[in-house]
């Protein structure tokens, strides 16, 4: 890449456009994951997603989107103190920018570290504490989601419109560190090696406690204790995407956490070290599938001849698309099944060629069911070939690819979410 940069134009959604900086060549919409094709490549084109005569508003007049970013470029070159010599950095620093601006827990930017660690647990390689950390938004009471009828927690209320994520797990892989120090599905954490990671639990909590004083409800000495417990927690703070990367990456060291689950408070120290989850096991008869490359031709083998099977996707966060496809191409047969939303259109969700006789399927599913499991789970229900055994799934339909960027790192994005029908 030379000093003038190039744009980067990742998933077929996002466009980077920055002069001199980030004009130039688009960056490839195919990861090199086991030969596959990305979703994007398969679900979008360049028309699907134009970006031609994209605008901001600059002086009451409005000023094309290349220009814009072209003469931002050029106002820090030529009024920054100090001399800007490494202009891919400002590309970079652009794309964090955006992918920051989505406000989506499922697109992140990732330095070299964290995203390639990233892209290994995908294929179910795991280092750090051997658990999928996410960032997980509370969603308060509303009309369509009342909580069964429960009363509203004004405090659940009150998280819901605070944009702080708790930092929660949804993968825990069997054998590894976390596991043998007990961390569970949907514990959250709290600390990491003394530094607060804040939530919007916590600060919604010390909210209604102001209000509740405010309306006499509470002592000045009770509001006062929590004001000095929140005070010493801010001035040791790690925000929730530093703390993932340090839980996350590396094979070595200790990690000291504090963990929630519920109104439980746990402890842990963890030592990091490699786990695993393979992509596909059978045991006991029962087939435990992770969507990763080449788990079609393991699951191909394993049902020839079989009328009805068990498939455990439990555990089941982080898959990728093209294998869970091919999977469905065995086990549903051909036909429409629901439908892909994108950002301006919805497709169908097909299974193109299919099996005309597949065998009957029990899926055994829970919370951590999420993402291309959910979305296989809910497909092979609806093509009328599986029930589904076991707790209820995450409620987590999106599909997302990974876009690599210059020395080595690269961010996740959200390019579809899966619906039963079209809205």
């Amino acid at each position: 890449m030379n000093a003038t940069a190039k744009s980067f134009i990742a998933a077929g959604a996002v466009l980077v456009s920055a002069g001199a900086v980030l004009t130039g060549a688009v960056m490839r919409d195919k990861v090199d994951v086991g030969g596959t094709n990305t979703l994007a490549a398969s679900i979008s084109s360049p028309s699907a997603f134009p970006t031609d005569g994209v605008l901001a508003s600059r002086d009451k007049r409005e000023v094309p989107e290349g220009d814009y970013f072209y003469e931002i470029t050029n106002l820090l070159k030529q009024r920054y103190v100090e001399k800007i010599t490494d202009e891919q950095k400002l590309a970079l620093g652009a794309v964090r920018g955006m992918v920051a601006s989505l406000g989506d827990a499922d697109s992140l930017y990732m330095e070299k570290d964290m995203f390639q660690a990233h892209q290994n647990m995908r294929l179910g390689q795991f280092e750090g504490i051997g658990a999928q950390l996410e960032l997980i938004y509370s969603e308060p009471p509303s009309k369509d989601n009342p909580g069964s009828g429960q009363p509203i927690d004004p405090v659940q209320t009150l998280a819901g419109s605070i944009r702080i994520p708790k930092l929660a797990v949804v993968t825990v892989v069997p054998g590894s560190p976390a596991d043998k120090a007990g961390v569970k599905l949907g514990d959250y954490v709290e600390f990491v090696d003394d530094h607060w990671v804040p939530n919007a639990e916590t600060v919604a909590s010390f909210r209604k406690l102001q209000k509740d004083f405010a309306d006499g409800k509470v002592t000045f000495d009770e509001i006062s204790k929590v004001r000095t417990e929140l005070s010493k927690r801010t001035k040791k703070t790690i925000m929730p995407l530093r703390a993932r990367e340090k839980l996350l990456t590396g094979k070595d060291g200790s990690v000291d956490i504090v963990w929630k689950r519920g109104a439980e408070t746990r402890h842990t120290v963890i030592t990091k070290a490699p786990s695993r989850l393979p992509g596909f096991s059978e045991v006991d008869g029962v087939l435990q599938l992770r969507f990763a490359p080449g788990v079609d031709r393991e699951l191909e083998s394993a049902i020839d001849g079989k009328k009805q099977i068990t498939i455990d996707l439990r555990n089941n966060a982080n898959g990728l698309h093209d294998p869970m496809q091919k999977c469905l191409e065995l086990l549903a047969p051909k036909g429409s099944y629901g439908q892909l939303k994108l950002a301006n259109r919805s497709l169908p969700f097909e299974v193109k060629n299919g099996n005309s006789q597949p065998p009957q399927i029990s899926l055994l599913v829970d919370e951590s069911t999420r993402g291309v499991a959910e979305v296989f789970a809910q497909v092979l229900v609806k093509a009328g070939v599986a029930k589904l055994t076991g707790g209820k799934m995450a409620g987590h339909m999106v599909l997302v690819d990974d876009c690599p960027l210059p020395e080595g790192a690269g961010f996740s994005l959200a390019v579809a979410s899966y619906v039963e029908a079209a809205k």
